[in-house]
């Protein structure tokens, strides 16, 4: 089953509305102290966090900051074409490798989201050889990797169920 979402920037926009309109309410609801204003104080926790994560670097901060920011980081597009779109997920900071989302363009604002695609062992994708051909019925992409360079793989995605 594919789903659709709202394109990239429009739900990066949307997120971080929603934390701006996070802090403005945590100060709104500061004084005279309520119950509220403990469920309000996350977002202000999230920029210290933040902050301290982005001064001090290392392992233990690229963890929490890996944490606290996980909700808010978008994905990486990597390839589009053809309305096509290539992206990579952002899944944290120890990440396995090669993990992509192949997504297309629909009326302007949304994405049609095509799942996740695992390229296990093949390394990263040569964006450079990608081309993509699609017509009603599939999705066909043609990639070379960095591993096997020159060695030219195709991956055919159904649009209306199984691949």
């Amino acid at each position: 089953m594919t789903a659709y979402s709202l394109g990239g920037n429009i739900a990066f926009g949307i997120k971080v509305l929603a934390v701006i309109s996070g802090l403005i309410l945590f100060f709104f609801y500061l004084k005279p102290f309520k119950k509220i204003t403990l469920y309000f104080s996350i977002y202000p926790l999230i920029g210290v966090l933040s902050m301290l994560g982005l001064i001090f670097r290392g392992i233990v901060w690229a963890l929490v900051l890996s944490v606290v920011l996980f909700p808010l980081i978008p994905d990486e597009k990597e390839f589009e074409e053809n309305e096509i779109i290539i992206s990579t997920p952002f899944q944290g900071f120890m990440a396995p490798c090669c993990p992509y989302e192949i997504k297309e363009r629909q009326l302007l604002i949304l994405e049609k989201n095509y799942g996740k695609w695992e390229l296990e062992g093949e390394g990263p994708i040569d964006f450079e050889t990608v081309e993509i051909s699609s017509n009603d019925n599939e999705i066909e992409i043609t990639y070379s990797t960095n591993f096997d360079e020159g060695v030219i793989k195709k991956k055919k995605i159904n649009k209306y169920g199984n691949n």
